[in-house]
């Protein structure tokens, strides 16, 4: 039935800040720029996953507060190398220390909406 994940959707209210935090400081690579009648929207790809950031035309900043969704997880080559790199870039780190869980390295960091967001190292 599910093949797999299609994109994860984030309610942005600075659509550019947003797309550079992804794309510059994440490093997810911009698919495309699209509008709707209410949105404009940015795709980024992740794989065969996108990620789809959308700020309301109005400028109102709408924030979602309904569901269970907690985070989104990336996997990570080096997670120490991506810890240094989001603090140079003075990301907000949620995690006091790195844990180890279900055999892998992981720390928490904050998106620019608030967004949660887990980073990942396969322990070898």
């Amino acid at each position: 039935m599910i093949r797999n994940l299609g994109h994860i959707s984030i309610r942005t209210r600075d659509i550019e800040l947003s797309t550079k935090f992804y794309r510059d400081i994440l490093g997810v690579p911009f698919s495309r720029r699209e509008e709707t009648e209410r949105f404009y929207v940015v795709f980024l790809q992740l794989g065969d996953t996108e990620i789809e950031l959308l700020q309301l035309k109005n400028g109102e900043y709408e924030k979602r507060a309904d569901g269970p969704v907690d985070h989104m997880a990336f996997f990570v080559e080096d997670l120490d190398a991506a810890m240094q790199k989001l603090k140079e870039h003075q990301v907000v780190v949620l995690s006091d220390t790195v844990r180890e869980v279900f055999g892998w390295r992981v720390m928490f960091v904050q998106g620019p909406d608030g967004e949660r967001i887990e980073l990942m190292e396969v322990i070898k």
